[in-house]
């Protein structure tokens, strides 16, 4: 009996073994449960249970063997051994389990890669890993492949010519993915990608990708394209449905987008629920806004107060449908009346209005269809001379009147004064205005801003030079027509303020128009300087 105690305890020295060996198999229990995803429950318990035992001995070993109790020293130790064997059983059944999970792991992956396009691409998207499926799909070898941006190693044997919804080529598809990483969402990394592609006989297929981004922390490391390709033949039913559906979209969408482009009405989409609202580039030129997309907040801000209670009362009664409205709003400086004709379209997640917004500028001219529709306004000339002024940048302005209209209009009837006015305005403008900064004031008479010197100077030589840039001819079908015009120049910093400077440059055009003055242009420091 004391031979097998003897025996018993050389194997078990320590109840400290134990307990560090039965630890040691919790924490791979919990790091197995932490990287399979799935808590081992009945492991954690009976390794937890085995610990616990094996701390209890080694806490009352001294008390134990104080005892004297054979019997008890030899339960003990057969205990302490039985723990120990018991541990590596279940340490067995983890590493079975570990096995068997890279077992199948192993098989998946040997699945993928010979029945699917898999392909993982670094930060600059270059191959580094890629299926014997895609491989055998183009033709080539693993080690043609690898290190080789996809693009290249797609177009051995396809020519890229889609990506998407887009038509592109394999310059634009590297382009767009130039920097990709930065433009990536780490919180939405996966998404849809369609490569179209075209066969050596002309027809077209198309490779679909599911793209995953990979990430460090929110450090972009490359993606993971995983799909199939598809033929033509093979959207069918649903599928081809809903390329269908697809391609109807954007072509609504994008006649849709040129109409908003195109049209001279000043277009508006107010979304109630999230206080946005969005105007075209009409408005925002005409009112003078800070982007096309504005707050509500901001915007209303600038309507009259007045006018501002009567249309919140207005859009609060209607349920839905149309209305009418017209108000006043502060463009920085000055009040404009504006129109708006809209309708208010009540969904279950949003609430907007939307429609035209037309300025109502008592000023305005008569449509012409011609270049002289496209200048701006005396409104929009004091926001731009203001715009300036804060900018503390040097511009000249040059104010003139084209005298000859009236006799051309008495003789060619208005529309070929009209055209003159149009090729002279046009003419001026290319040649010496930049930013398209020229505003028609009068009925004949119009303000250019030129912000550039050499051309300021390029005007002062053309002046120099006999005038010609004064009195040029319009042909009209066998008709030469000779027009004259008169001419005032001011540059800002001969003036205080914008306000002077338009005066300045109104005082040196009526200089340039009396009779007793010889020439048809003045500038206005000369006029100064002269009395």
């Amino acid at each position: 009996m004391v031979v097998l105690a003897d025996l018993i305890e050389y194997i078990s020295q320590s109840p400290v073994i134990a307990v560090i060996f039965s630890g040691l198999i919790t924490v791979i229990i919990i790091m197995k449960s932490l990287i399979s995803r799935k808590f081992l429950l009945t492991r954690f318990i009976i390794s937890s249970l085995i610990t616990f035992g094996a701390v209890l001995f080694m806490i009352f070993k001294d008390q134990i063997l104080n005892t004297n109790n054979d019997p008890l020293i030899i339960t003990m130790y057969s205990s302490l051994i039985a723990i120990e064997l018991a541990s590596f059983v279940l340490l067995f059944t983890v590493v079975e389990l570990s096995f068997s999970s890279e077992t199948f792991q192993r098989e998946l992956k040997k699945s993928i890669n010979e029945t699917k396009l898999y392909v993982i691409l670094n930060k600059k998207d270059k191959v580094k890993e890629i299926s014997k499926f895609f491989l055998n799909d183009l033709g080539i070898e693993e080690s043609e492949a690898l290190g080789k941006n996809i693009f290249d190693v797609i177009e051995n044997k396809y020519r890229l010519i889609r990506l998407n919804d887009s038509g592109c080529l394999k310059a634009d598809m590297k382009k767009f993915y130039h920097k990709y990483g930065k433009r990536v969402n780490p919180e939405n990394p996966i998404s849809n990608l369609e490569l179209g592609i075209q066969l050596e006989d002309g027809s077209e297929d198309a490779l679909y990708f599911t793209e995953t981004c990979i990430f460090h922390g929110n450090r972009y490391n490359g993606r993971i394209l995983f799909g199939e390709r598809k033929t033509e033949d093979n959207l069918i039913g649903l599928e081809k449905s809903e390329l269908e559906a697809k391609n109807e979209l954007k072509l609504i969408n994008d006649r849709f987008v040129t109409v908003i482009e195109k049209s001279t009405d000043g277009i508006f989409f107010n979304t109630l629920s999230t206080d946005t609202i969005w105007f075209n580039d009409v408005l925002v030129k005409k009112l003078f806004l800070n982007g096309n997309t504005v707050s509500g907040t901001e915007f209303f801000r600038n309507v009259h107060p007045d006018d501002l209670k009567v249309y919140r009362e207005k859009i609060a009664e209607l349920s839905s449908g149309d209305y009418h409205l017209s108000y006043r709003y502060n463009t920085g400086n000055y009040y404009v009346y504006v129109k708006e004709d809209g309708k208010k379209i009540v969904s279950k997640d949003s609430i907007e209005l939307c429609g035209v917004i037309n300025v109502v500028n008592d000023y305005s001219f008569e449509k012409t269809g011609t270049v002289l529709d496209e200048v701006g306004t005396e409104e929009m000339l004091l926001n731009k001379l203001k715009d300036l002024y804060s900018e503390e940048r040097i511009y000249e302005l040059v104010h003139f009147k084209i005298t000859s209209i009236p006799e051309i209009n008495e003789k060619y009837g208005r529309p070929i004064g009209n055209m003159c006015m149009s090729q002279y305005v046009e003419v001026f403008r290319n040649q010496f205005v930049d930013e398209n900064l020229i505003y028609r004031v009068n009925g004949l008479e119009f303000v250019a801003v030129i912000t550039a010197y050499n051309r300021m100077e390029s005007l002062k030589s053309s002046l120099r030079n006999e005038e010609k840039i004064l009195h040029p001819s319009m042909n009209y079908i066998n008709d030469k027509i000779k027009i004259d015009i008169n001419m005032g120049i001011v540059v800002s910093n001969e003036a205080p303020n914008p306000s002077e400077c338009l005066k300045c440059a109104k005082s040196a055009l009526n200089y340039s128009l009396n009779p007793r003055y010889t020439s048809s242009y003045v500038f206005y420091k000369d006029m100064r300087y002269n009395g």
